[in-house]
């Protein structure tokens, strides 16, 4: 008997339109930030706290369309959306916190619904051997139970339930991590 284990997200690639020049783009634009002191002190070190998706480049333009885009095919239907959020996230193993604080959700409005979003920006090449647990650990049934990693995929929203708890993968090198993550509430 093998205890099945329904997986509560899905993965919508974007590589054709979002490429690795602009994806280096990106992380560019994000450093810039960080340098800047655009980071949340409350959240986790070198979380932006700039709405990206308004940044006035044709790449963030494309991402957030992106978002909206898998957003609908995850909900397989276009909803009303009430508010997009987006924010940058960059992190290696020296910066690395205690990864039990970093548990979280993102469904916080009882009047709204929330689909959240994780898009793979930039992993170092030498985490590419372990992209089973560099992506996103989920946990549906809340942090005292189960979890699971969604694998890390360069180039692609993983989109999931705003409600399902959620933290960062493992990293285990110096060199930066880049994602983007996004709420839309309908």
């Amino acid at each position: 008997f093998t205890h099945f284990k329904p997986l509560v997200h899905e993965y919508y690639d974007w590589n054709h339109l979002i490429t690795p020049d602009q994806r280096f783009e990106m992380c560019k634009g994000i450093n810039e930030l960080i340098a800047k002191g655009n980071v949340w002190t409350n959240s986790p070190k070198y979380q932006t706290n700039v709405n990206i998706f308004g940044l006035p480049t044709e790449q963030w333009t494309n991402l957030k369309m992106s978002f909206i885009w898998s957003c609908f095919a995850f909900m397989k239907k276009e909803r009303q959306i009430k508010n997009i959020q987006s924010w940058s996230y960059r992190t290696n193993v020296n910066d690395a916190e205690d990864r039990d604080t970093l548990w979280h959700h993102h469904n916080h409005n009882p009047e709204t619904t929330t689909v959240s979003g994780v898009f793979y920006l930039h992993l170092p090449i030498a985490e590419e051997n372990d992209l089973e647990t560099a992506g996103t650990e989920l946990a549906p049934n809340g942090i005292e139970r189960e979890s699971y990693y969604a694998h890390w995929r360069t180039g692609n929203w993983m989109i999931f339930p705003g409600k399902v708890w959620h933290r960062p993968g493992i990293l285990h090198i110096e060199e930066d991590r880049f994602v983007v993550a996004a709420d839309m509430e309908f």
